[in-house]
C-alpha cells in the first residue's frame, strides 16, 4: 500500500459535529485521517477508506494527539481539533509549498476565527488557493517589517533562537525573546513526518522520571512538541536559519470557538515545559521559558481557584426567590 502524502491528526472530545465529520472528508488527495477518541467512545463506522478512528488508553489532548501523531504513516504531518475546518484543497497546496521550497520544515497555515455556532462564515466556499507560491511576495526577517504580512506577503518563519543566553530579568519582567517572526507552537502546520517522529522520541523520553515511573502532561504538547521538534534539529552554526514560511490570507483553516460546556480555562503550562528542560537544558530560550511559567504560576492558581469558588456561587438569576405570605382570595 502507497503510504499517504499527508497525514490529518486530530483529537476529539464526546460531541462533536457530525457536519464536521462530513466536512473533514471533503479534503482531497492522497491523505489519512486519524481521529483520536477519548477512552469509551464507539466510534461510528466510515466508508471512506482514508480514515482510521483509533481510541485512546487515556483521556487527555496530550495522550491522545500522542496516539495519533505515533500512528501517522503521511510524508508530512498536520494536527488540529474537531471544531476547526481546512480548505479541501490544502494537501495539493502542501504538495505545491514543499516542491517549490525543498529546503523547508514547514507551512503555516493561516487561520481565521469564529464564534461558536457562526455555521454561515464556517461554510462559506472557500477560496482559491495559489498555484505558484514562489509568485507571492515575502515578508523577510530582514524587511524587520511584520505588517507586510498584513497586506498580503508570505511571512518567512526563523528557527526559534534558542542560543539566547538565559535572562535574570524574565523573573521579575517576563520573558521578551518569544516576540518575533519564528513560531513556538506545533499545531495547525504542515510537517516533515520523519522530522516530526524523532522529536516525539525526544518527548516521550521526557515522560520517564525513575524507573517504569513516568509523567504525563494532561495539555500543552502545542508548544511542547514545537520546540521539541527546533531544539531537537537546530544547528548552531545557522542560528537564524530559515525553516519555513506563513502563508497569507485568505485563510486556508477556519477556527470555531468552543462550546460553551468546553471553554478554555486557566492552564499550567510549566508541567510540559519542564520537560523540555529536562531534554534540553543548554538553551537559554527554554530556561526563559520554563522560569516565565513558574513565575506566572501563583497567578494562575489565584485565578483557578477564583474561578472555581464562582462557579459553585448561585447567580443572582438562579438565586431561591423569597416565598409570599400573601395568599389569594
Amino acid at each position: 500500500m502507497t503510504s499517504p502524502f499527508l497525514s490529518i491528526v486530530v483529537p476529539m472530545r464526546e460531541g462533536f459535529s457530525d457536519h464536521w465529520f462530513k466536512e473533514i472528508l471533503k479534503i482531497e488527495g492522497a491523505v489519512e485521517f486519524i481521529l483520536i477518541h477519548p477512552p469509551g467512545v464507539r466510534p461510528d463506522p466510515c466508508e471512506d477508506p482514508r480514515m482510521r478512528q483509533l481510541v485512546s488508553p487515556f483521556r487527555g489532548e496530550i495522550i491522545q494527539r500522542l496516539t495519533g501523531m505515533l500512528n501517522a504513516n503521511g510524508t508530512y504531518l498536520l494536527s488540529f481539533n474537531c471544531d476547526e475546518y481546512i480548505n479541501p484543497g490544502v494537501p495539493a497546496l502542501a504538495r505545491r509549498y514543499f516542491e517549490q521550497f525543498p529546503d523547508s520544515w514547514v507551512m503555516r497555515l493561516a487561520k481565521s476565527e469564529y464564534a461558536y455556532g457562526d455555521q454561515s462564515a464556517l461554510d462559506a466556499p472557500w477560496e482559491a488557493l495559489p498555484v505558484d507560491i514562489k509568485a507571492i511576495p515575502v515578508c523577510r526577517q530582514a524587511d524587520d517589517n511584520l505588517s507586510l504580512y498584513e497586506e498580503g506577503h508570505m511571512m518567512e518563519i526563523p528557527v526559534v533562537p534558542l542560543h539566547h543566553k538565559f535572562d535574570w530579568g524574565c523573573i521579575w519582567r517576563g520573558r521578551t525573546d518569544h516576540q518575533g517572526p519564528h513560531t513556538e507552537n506545533f499545531d495547525k502546520k504542515v510537517w516533515i513526518n520523519a522530522m516530526v517522529q524523532e522529536a516525539l522520541q525526544e518527548v516521550l523520553q521526557g515522560f520517564a522520571l525513575a524507573g517504569p515511573i513516568k509523567y504525563l502532561p494532561f495539555w500543552c504538547l502545542d508548544r511542547l512538541l514545537g520546540l521539541a521538534l527546533q531544539a531537537k534539529f537546530y544547528d548552531p552554526a545557522r542560528p537564524e536559519q530559515l525553516i519555513g514560511h506563513k502563508l497569507p490570507h485568505p485563510a486556508q483553516l477556519r477556527v470555531e470557538d468552543n462550546p460553551p460546556e468546553y471553554r478554555r480555562r486557566g492552564r499550567f503550562y510549566v508541567f510540559a515545559e519542564i520537560i523540555l528542560l529536562r531534554r534540553f537544558p543548554q538553551y537559554g530560550y527554554i530556561r526563559n521559558l520554563v522560569v516565565h511559567q513558574i513565575r506566572e504560576f501563583p497567578v494562575r492558581s489565584y485565578l483557578s481557584i477564583k474561578r472555581k469558588l464562582t462557579e459553585r456561587q448561585p447567580s443572582k438569576s438562579t438565586a431561591k426567590q423569597p416565598v409570599s405570605s400573601e395568599s389569594g382570595t
